[in-house]
């Protein structure tokens, strides 16, 4: 069952998860950069899908 995300929420994990991401890349981290990247691309479409 999918939990229904606040705008905020949303923002709020667009922002940290691609901090992350980008961490990740400074360390070399690259697979787990790809899959924060995904993470924040769902949530982007799931932000794009409000009304």
């Amino acid at each position: 069952m999918s939990q229904a995300h606040s705008i905020n929420d949303i923002r709020t994990a667009i922002r940290e998860l691609s901090a992350r991401a980008e961490l990740a890349r400074k360390e070399g981290r690259h697979e787990d950069a790809a899959e924060l990247d995904q993470r924040v691309q769902a949530y982007r479409e799931e932000l794009a899908a409000r009304p």
